[in-house]
């Protein structure tokens, strides 16, 4: 992390005189880190931190080099936590050397998934402080998710049953699930924040809340559609201002004269969700099932005793002989989120399953993993294939370059 960035709050000389080299050359080394990150790698779109649009929007990099010159970057963004980077230089942290707080911080969370995940990550550090079988320290991203995962998970108070991160993430799902404003929420928040000690660390807005469970590097990213099916305003066809097959517009002008995008869809990247299986002791060791576990000719209990397994495998010898390299499915269907009396509406949510787990998890909900719904409200038949894009674009990803993780079980 650069240790002084006050030229992204310097952008131009005195007297409007143009802009200064080093706010021009910061905007280009910004530019180039996010480059690097999932999201790019994915849709080749990064977060806008621009004064505008505070990180909620993606568009391409020229697009954000151009907003960062004309508006700057949004207050007090120093260090890049949407774009990757912790606020503290300091690797685990209160918990690699000697300390007890495994047995005694976290048994407020038994019983949940997020504290089964910081019981693994727990877990993993006993191996460093006892030398055992370490084989290859993590990556810097597993670093980074490791630090930020102990930082949210520390319980708010001596005995309390919640943490930073669960009481986010309850939030959210109170948010969700009721369909209450954004304002609204916050108010709520400030009014918990009366009631409690204020040396208890709630977050002071909704929008705190989000940015806090979004460091986990599990987000969504907003595509916008044509509204007839026909393309994705994806990659180089972003900025279009209508489509390129229907001529349909792209935007509408809303009530406040804002322009919305008329369709859009969220995309949940693949890639981030398989890197977590091998970060956690109680998916990890797992991935390797189905070679580890096979069944004897003419028994069939899972996929990989079946011929079309063997025969890919044959086909496929490289890719078959690491047994943590990835199967999927996948699987899409339709449902109608309203009543029936309602006009018609069908929206499409397609999953990925992950097949090299053993049968009793391999089709449970945690492994069932939500790619994107594609939304309606018709049926979209044979274009399809024009939602499925980013999925495409990642598995090709995997399957030509591959992507770098670490593998908890095995070091």
């Amino acid at each position: 992390m650069d240790p002084d960035r006050s030229w992204m709050y310097n952008r131009n000389n005195p007297g409007r005189a143009g802009m200064i080299p080093e706010f021009t050359e910061g905007v280009t080394s910004f530019i180039n880190h996010a480059k690097t990150l999932d999201d790019f790698l994915t849709s080749r779109l990064i977060r806008c931190p621009c004064v505008n649009c505070e990180n909620v929007r993606y568009y391409t990099t020229k697009i954000v080099a151009m907003h960062l010159m004309m508006n700057g970057f949004k207050p007090g963004y120093t260090v890049w936590t949407s774009h990757g980077e912790v606020e503290s230089d300091t690797m685990f942290n209160n918990f690699i050397v000697g300390e007890s707080s495994r047995s005694t911080e976290h048994n407020y969370f038994q019983g949940s998934r997020m504290s089964v995940m910081v019981d693994d990550v727990f877990g993993m550090h006993s191996y460093f402080e006892q030398g055992e079988n370490v084989k290859e320290a993590p990556n810097e991203e597993t670093n980074i998710f490791y630090k930020q995962l102990h930082d949210c998970s520390s319980p708010l108070f001596n005995g309390s049953q919640h943490s930073k991160l669960s009481v986010a993430v309850k939030l959210l799902s109170i948010k969700s699930d009721n369909n209450i404003s954004q304002g609204a929420m916050d108010s709520m928040i400030d009014l918990i924040k009366e009631l409690v000690d204020p040396n208890v660390e709630i977050h002071d807005s909704y929008y705190k809340a989000n940015a806090l469970v979004s460091k986990l590097g599990l987000s969504s990213i907003r595509i916008d559609c044509c509204e007839k099916g026909c393309m994705l305003y994806y990659k180089e066809d972003v900025d279009l201002k209508s489509c390129k097959f229907c001529s349909h517009p792209h935007y509408k002008t809303g009530s406040t004269g804002k322009k919305l995008a008329i369709k859009a869809m969220h995309y949940l990247p693949l890639i981030p969700r398989l890197k977590r299986l091998y970060a956690s002791n109680s998916s990890a060791p797992y991935m390797r099932w189905h070679r580890e576990n096979r069944r004897p000719p003419g028994v069939m209990c899972h996929p990989s005793d079946g011929e079309a397994w063997k025969h890919f495998d044959r086909t496929y010898s490289d890719f078959a002989t690491e047994p943590r390299n990835v199967r999927l499915g996948l699987c899409a269907d339709g449902f109608t989120p309203f009543s029936v009396g309602a006009a018609p509406y069908s929206c499409w949510p397609v999953f990925i399953t992950l097949y090299n787990l053993p049968p009793e998890m391999c089709m449970t909900s945690p492994y069932i993993f939500l790619n994107y719904v594609i939304p309606g409200p018709s049926n979209p038949k044979s274009k399809i294939d024009v939602y499925l894009q980013p999925l495409i674009d990642e598995l090709k990803l995997l399957s030509s370059e591959g992507v770098e993780t670490w593998d908890i079980s095995r070091k």
